[in-house]
């Protein structure tokens, strides 16, 4: 529940510290005092889009603060996730800054979160109804989430993940035919293409082999020229005769001296190495290696990757890949039938897979939805509405992201004329009493909420508002409820009070708020039933409201 609430420079509220309480609390005051804009700073706490309008004029930002208590323990794994440390005992502490900038920002008990993550805690927080969820009431394709349930959102996982592949195979079936009829008109060329990758036969590795030996054969002249000065140097063999003589005179060494050992092992190694070297083929055969024809017909060769990497803009390993494009490309024409049979067997099975799991979401919504009718016509009877008949259609459509039903609420106010769409037939009056009933049988599944009623009553009056008020009542006694109204039916029956005013101040708006004694609240209520001005018999019948709703 929403223990404490603190609202700085928003809009016309300067600054305000409110503190509520469990059960029912009522919010009442003039046009235009700020019952709503307090609505819209909780509603910030609860993941909504912040505006920088919203600011207080002159104020560079705006501050909402709220602490909620018992409240659902689904949050911590959320609160796990986001790295935010809490303790059972604790309070969860939201806040909201907006700067005038444009910035801003969210902190769950103190750390930094993102608007997506505070959004994804609000369900297990509080819920607010407004006229506008009402007129959400008359959209079908908001009607799916009345009609679900754990098991059923498991199962929407598993189906998505189906759905994404069946697309996915799908497309690539779509694209086998058009690309198949694509290829059939420039099949010559296809052809013409892989001959002429064929006759090329490319190797990057003989292409780095190729120009190796092009660099090699190119310097001939200058490598052929100091192999000849090298085998001039070593020729005569006078370099190896003196090493092999002082070679001898250090083993004479060697054997006065052991010191004189690692000298004559290392000349020795010097030795042995150089007279290996200079054996070697490559000194001693070069010449017999150059064949000028061959630096001819590997330019030939090379010459033949140029023009391909010149004619596809292509480097050598994008032409192989792209030979295999063809290659496949070609192949499938000439296997169409069989590459097609193949994917649309793969496609039949995707596609059973994913129909199967939505088939049995449908089933299990259907199973659902004839509860949701039944509890939905007992309070709808509750509250006034005696001759109703509603019904739940669904129609079985393609796949989309919730499955294959498309659904309606078919209604009926009076007896004997048929049901109609709820878009369709329903008054202000009757759509604000159909979301109330709603929201009391689902509020039922989810408790210790904050449930928050912005002018539900609107468009009601005489019996109906007492019925409204009390089904607001009932779901006081399992959740925190603050609800704005007009009507002193509602009023009347809440446990808790608040008047919200306004004054000014140095040609400053401020708004106030109030929490009313019983005495302040009979004159308030009685305001409610004489327009403002309460009278001998409105303040007595504002003590019969109260009086009446004491024991409620």
């Amino acid at each position: 529940m929403l223990l404490s609430l603190t609202v700085k420079n928003f809009a016309i509220i300067d600054n305000i510290d409110i503190e509520f309480k469990n059960g029912m609390t009522v919010l009442t005051g003039e046009t235009g005092a700020g019952k709503s804009l307090i609505i819209d700073a909780i509603g910030l706490l609860f993941g909504n889009r912040a505006s920088t309008d919203l600011i207080r004029y002159g104020e560079s930002k705006a501050e909402i603060e709220g602490v909620f208590s018992n409240y659902s323990k689904e949050i911590n794994k959320y609160l796990d996730e986001f790295g935010i440390e809490y303790s059972e005992e604790d309070n969860l502490t939201i806040r909201r800054e907006i700067y005038s900038t444009g910035k801003s920002t969210c902190r769950i008990n103190n750390v930094v979160v993102t608007l997506n993550q505070l959004s994804q805690i609000s369900e297990y927080i509080g819920d607010i109804h407004s006229q506008h969820d009402t007129m959400g009431l008359i959209k079908p394709q908001n009607y799916l989430q009345f009609i679900t349930n754990k098991e059923i959102e498991k199962k929407l996982i598993l189906y998505k993940t189906y759905l994404t592949e069946y697309r996915k195979i799908n497309q690539k079936y779509q694209d086998t035919i058009v690309k198949s009829k694509e290829s059939k008109q420039k099949e010559d060329f296809l052809r013409f293409q892989i001959s002429e990758f064929q006759k090329a036969n490319l190797s990057v590795a003989e292409e780095d082999e190729l120009k190796n030996e092009v660099s090699y054969l190119s310097n001939y002249e200058q490598i052929s020229s100091l192999l000849q000065e090298i085998n001039e140097i070593y020729d005569n063999g006078e370099v190896l005769d003196n090493i092999y003589r002082s070679l001898t005179s250090l083993k004479k060494l060697e054997s006065f001296n052991e010191k004189f050992s690692q000298i004559r092992s290392t000349v020795e190694e010097c030795y042995y190495a150089l007279e290996s070297a200079l054996d070697s083929p490559e000194l001693k055969e070069f010449s017999s290696d150059f064949d000028p024809n061959r630096l001819e017909e590997i330019n030939l060769r090379l010459s033949t990757y140029s023009n391909l990497k010149r004619k596809y803009q292509k480097n050598t390993e994008e032409l192989i890949a792209y030979f295999e494009e063809i290659k496949e490309e070609l192949d499938m024409i000439d296997n169409f039938d069989f590459y097609l049979d193949e994917l649309k067997k793969k496609l039949d099975q995707s596609y059973m897979k994913t129909y199967e799991i939505a088939k049995d979401i449908s089933n299990q919504r259907k199973e659902i939805s004839k509860e949701l009718i039944t509890n939905i016509k007992k309070h709808l009877q509750d509250l006034q509405l005696k001759n109703i008949n509603f019904e739940i259609e669904f129609k079985e459509v393609p796949f989309t992201n919730d499955g294959i039903d498309e659904v309606d609420f078919l209604v009926s106010f009076n007896k004997g004329e048929p049901v109609k769409p709820l878009s369709k037939t329903a008054s202000g009056g009757e759509l604000s009493r159909f979301m109330l009933a709603l929201k009391t049988v689902i509020g039922n599944t989810i408790p210790l909420q904050t449930k928050i009623f912005d002018e539900i009553d609107n468009g009601v009056s005489g019996s109906v508002a007492y019925s409204i008020a009390e089904k607001i009542k009932y779901i006081s006694k399992k959740s925190q409820v603050l609800c704005i109204t007009h009507l002193p039916q509602v009023a009347s029956i809440a446990d808790y009070h608040l008047k919200i005013s306004k004054e000014i101040i140095a040609n400053r708006t401020f708004t106030k708020i109030n929490v009313l004694d019983k005495e302040e609240r009979v004159i308030e209520i009685a305001e409610m039933i004489s327009k403002g001005k309460p009278t001998d018999a409105s303040l007595a019948l504002a003590r019969e409201l109260l009086s009446t709703n004491a024991n409620f």
